[in-house]
């Protein structure tokens, strides 16, 4: 997730020195996600970031999950488990250009402590570590595009519901209808090695945001998943100044920022039937292994 580096600017805004972001940005959110098979998942989380300048920042995602699947022992039962997941910890380094369509870059480094109980799946046992980069644009006042890709650096990646596979990659675009309210939409695909029984995982989104007051804004985010692991369908809604309003200026997408706050640690990545297991990225199908989690 990228921090932001201007808050909400409009035309009325052009040509002024760009506003910077406070120093400490925060917001919470929760999500549902439902798979095939009839697993269902319930996250809550919060983002913490610390903007140390308007090029770098750093962020934290401490999330915990409710899981619930039909019990592999007794027909018609569910097993059930909850905690919390690996931490996500990312530093983002972006920089705008001053040039026409106001287009902008970042790099993220990321590292995922172990905290999550390994036992119940939600923890991959050691540190994973993964790298990103964005580039957005603006072709006019009120429109702006994302495109994103990233990779898992190391066996253990901050893995996500979404995807499987070593590494990611995005495209979405959105439109401010009014000053206050903007809609946007993407699409999302894993690549590298996957389990050739389950393909590729991607999903269509879609996403709402309305500013409450100043910088916080009130999120709304749904996907649909078309393939893989992904999960059939997510929601999931947020509030805080961390979820990014009119993103062209290098930043995150509304999207990335609100699925990402329940979308990461290890869990969510069952083999199709409600199994969520961790391990090694070498075998991307056996259990959800191996995917950085989806932050650009």
């Amino acid at each position: 997730m990228y921090a932001q580096t201007s808050l909400h600017s409009d035309s009325a805004a052009a040509g002024e020195e760009a506003t910077h972001p406070a120093p400490v940005e925060y917001g919470v959110a929760g999500g549902a996600l439902s798979y095939e098979g009839g697993r269902q998942e319930q996250a809550v989380g919060a983002v913490l970031r610390w903007v140390t300048t308007p090029w770098l920042s750093f962020s934290a995602t401490p999330t915990a999950v409710h899981m619930r699947q039909p019990s592999a022992t007794a027909v018609g039962g569910y097993d059930a488990r909850t905690g919390m997941v690996d931490l996500p910890l990312d530093a983002t380094l972006a920089h705008d250009f001053k040039a026409p369509w106001s287009p902008g870059v970042a790099l993220e480094l990321g590292v995922s402590l172990p905290l999550g109980d390994t036992a119940s799946g939600f923890g991959a046992g050691k540190a994973g570590y993964s790298a990103g980069a964005g580039f957005g644009f603006s072709p006019t006042e009120r429109m702006w595009v994302h495109l994103g890709a990233g990779r898992s650096l190391t066996d253990v990646g901050m893995q996500t519901a979404f995807a499987s596979g070593s590494g990611w990659g995005d495209a979405s675009a959105g439109v401010s209808v009014t000053e206050r309210f903007s809609v946007s939409g993407g699409y999302s695909t894993d690549f590298g090695a996957v389990d050739s029984t389950l393909g590729h995982s991607r999903s269509i989104d879609g996403g709402l945001a309305f500013i409450v007051k100043g910088p916080t804004t009130l999120n709304l985010n749904a996907s649909h998943g078309v393939s893989g692991v992904a999960p059939r369908w997510s929601l999931a809604v947020g509030l805080g100044t961390a979820f990014p309003y009119l993103t062209h200026i290098g930043a995150g997408t509304p999207i990335d920022a609100l699925r990402n706050t329940f979308g990461g640690g290890t869990h969510g990545l069952g083999n199709g039937n409600g199994g969520t297991n961790s391990g090694n990225s070498g075998n991307a199908g056996s259990g959800g292994n191996g995917r950085g989690r989806k932050t650009l």
